[in-house]
């Protein structure tokens, strides 16, 4: 089975740790999906029945991790 993970480039990283907003965007949109992974949760009623639900605050938390951990990288 092959990897079909792409890896963000060398440059855009470079770039994104001093402070350019394209390079971020482009880096925070590659997390985009599996952030909304991890953000997804099933919720339970009171029949068994499950639904997902997208926790917005979660998903902004990763966000902000992501953005200060984008910006505190040292290469």
């Amino acid at each position: 089975m092959k990897n079909n993970k792409r890896l963000i480039p060398f440059p855009i990283i470079q770039v994104a740790c001093e402070g350019d907003t394209i390079a971020v965007h482009y880096i925070l949109k590659h997390y985009e999906g599996y952030m909304a992974k991890l953000s997804t949760t099933v919720l339970t009623d009171e029949y068994s029945s499950g639904y997902y639900f997208l926790d917005r605050d979660l998903q902004d938390y990763l966000n902000s991790a992501l953005l200060q951990m984008i910006l505190d990288f040292k290469i």
